[in-house]
């Protein structure tokens, strides 16, 4: 990737066209590490490395930002980028650029009805046909047309601040002079002008399990011929070594259960699901997979429901393809049900309950009862309504996503629903009851939600905060006043991210809310991107201005076990495995 170089720095205020003399603690601007997840932030001397809402992105294209006449220019496709970046949710920004009229440079964003268009060395941009005056006009360097990047901000309606080489863009303010400001300011320029590429992703490492003290991890090679897949073993501080299974295997969609690694390979025989035990290695056949092949579609999944085996196979293609459930009976396959897609699925006793997501119409009575004994099958819920979905109604459209998981406690089904025809209705838990049919409301309007014992946790869909009620709809309250990214429910806590940035940013602080103490702690002093817990402790990625590995020990403080980028994180029974960004391997911390 080639370096990003820009123009001798001027000052600040020569390129920002105004003092930045605040105030501190100004009135309406924040400190820039509270701003720090609604910003995009840009350094002059680009290296290809920017700040996303929280996190570090690296662009591999080869731009040059200029400066010219104490103004900052960009080019038309890395402003089209950052336009796009800095209105995430607002739609997508497009550069459209004809050469028969190679002096004008028009950026259209369908999402928010809004197109501007730039002609070089005119000091007019047109903002929806109105004429808006610039205080400097594009230009053409080395034959490449840059836009003023203030003038483009304003006409974005976005703010833009300047700091010491810094350029902050967002719908916040940030004030300059704050403390806070200048304690982050330093480590944010250090990551921005890290020089290093993104690891060769032609052989891409992808982490699968830990066991013991060895890691597991598979190699994809793409091939003119094909893709293989490689399934390696490497031990703490020893050489990998190429774990050897039968046939031909296919390790996407593999799925561990307990000590297994369950997954698709070709023998001569055809195609099997089989079982690797990671304590000896050894690879057991369990079924064959007759008249189906990953050229048909994917392992969908692999489940234990009453300590039975069940097997779900996708056919098709996303769109257009569907799903079928088997059962792993006496060595094959017998098929139990058919869907679009399954969102979740619960066995109580001999009935099995699930919704079929039905995305490309006819998505309402799509909850459903079966008979495991006798195959017999049987509508659940009131008519007209749309189960273990998630609906998001705003201006711009509707969207759809699978929200399970279901619960059946007492005799009752617990599930998401909504009113298909009505799109007032933002669904909410249900308690339905599988003989009758008839359901009782439990929530405000709900985007997700958990069972833990008598209590139903929930995410409000309205204010994004994580509220709990009774099985039986009574004593609804809020416990955490804030927008609630993704929850982890633990031994005995719930662990969250609150979100403070825009709809589709996922950076925040993590918190734990002890269920039985009622009682809420703040935990992480990072920006976190993602979290885990389990067994061996609770961990937080951070991809901020100190990128790492984190994990809370038992007095609260946040320990660093990684200072760097990390691409994939997961966790297992014997700790976190990761990849890095910028160096190859698969690696392991406790």
């Amino acid at each position: 990737m080639k370096k990003l170089l820009s123009a001798l720095l001027v000052s600040a205020c020569l390129v920002g066209g105004a003092s930045s003399a605040v105030a501190q603690d100004a009135p309406g601007k924040l400190p820039l590490d509270e701003a720090f997840d609604r910003l995009v932030i840009v350094p002059f001397d680009f290296h290809g490395k920017v700040f996303v809402s929280g996190e570090k992105t690296d662009i591999l294209e080869p731009y040059d930002m200029v400066q010219k006449d104490g103004r900052v220019l960009v080019p038309i496709r890395l402003m089209g980028y950052l336009a796009s970046e800095v209105d995430r949710g607002g739609g997508y920004w497009e550069v459209r650029w004809d050469q028969q009229r190679p002096n004008d440079v028009v950026l259209v964003n369908h999402g928010s009805g809004k197109t501007i268009r730039f002609t070089v060395n005119s000091r007019t941009m047109v903002v929806n046909g109105e004429p808006v005056a610039m205080d400097v006009a594009p230009q053409k360097v080395d034959g490449r047309i840059v836009l003023p990047l203030r003038s483009a901000a304003e006409a974005l309606d976005k703010k833009i601040d300047w700091l010491d080489g810094l350029i902050l863009l967002g719908d916040v303010s940030v004030d300059l002079q704050h403390p806070q400001t200048t304690a982050v300011k330093s480590p944010i320029k250090t990551q921005l002008t890290d020089a290093r590429k993104p690891k060769d992703d032609a052989t891409p490492l992808n982490p699968i399990a830990r066991y013991g003290n060895a890691t597991y991890y598979t190699k994809i090679t793409y091939r003119d011929n094909g893709v293989t897949e490689e399934l390696y073993r490497k031990p703490d501080g020893q050489k990998e070594t190429k774990v050897q299974v039968p046939g031909t295997p296919a390790f996407s969609n593999a799925q561990v259960i307990g000590d297994e690694l369950y997954y698709v390979t070709a023998t001569n025989d055809g195609y099997e699901l089989q079982a690797l035990r990671f304590a000896d290695r050894s690879s057991r056949k369990i079924v064959a997979l007759e008249q189906w092949s990953p050229a048909d579609g994917w392992l969908a999944g692999v489940m234990k429901l009453d300590n039975e085996l069940y097997v779900n196979l996708h056919y098709g293609d996303l769109t257009m393809g569907a799903e079928r459930l088997y059962k792993v009976e006496q060595g094959a396959l017998k098929e139990v049900l058919g869907a679009k897609q399954i969102v979740d699925l619960t066995k109580d006793g001999e009935h099995i309950y699930f919704a079929d997501f039905r995305f490309m119409g006819m998505a309402a009575d799509n909850l459903y009862r079966l008979n495991a004994a006798t195959g017999e099958k049987s509508l659940v819920g009131e008519e007209g309504f749309v189960y273990g979905i998630y609906r998001d109604v705003r201006d711009d459209g509707v969207s759809y996503g699978a929200s399970g998981p279901l619960y059946v406690k007492d005799g009752y089904l617990y599930t998401l629903g909504f009113k298909e025809d009505d799109l007032r209705d933002r669904g909410a838990v249900y308690r339905i009851d599988p003989e009758s049919g008839s359901q009782v409301e439990l929530t405000s309007p709900a985007k997700q939600f958990w069972i833990v014992d008598d209590r139903i946790f929930y995410i409000d869909a309205d204010t994004g905060h994580l509220k709990q009620v009774g099985l039986d709809g009574t004593g609804d309250r809020t416990l955490a006043a804030r927008k609630v990214g993704s929850v982890q429910i633990f031994n005995g806590n719930l662990y969250y991210l609150t979100v403070t940035g825009g709809r589709f940013s996922h950076v925040g602080e993590l918190y734990k809310y002890n269920i039985a103490g009622g009682q809420e702690t703040k935990l992480s002093d990072k920006p976190a991107s993602s979290f885990y817990a389990g067994t061996t402790g609770l961990y937080y990625v951070s991809r901020g201005y100190e990128p790492g590995l984190y994990k809370i020990d038992a007095n609260g403080r946040n320990v660093a076990l990684v200072n760097d980028d990390i691409a994939q994180a997961q966790m297992t029974d014997a700790g976190m495995m990761y990849t890095l960004v910028y160096k190859e391997g698969v690696f392991a911390a406790k």
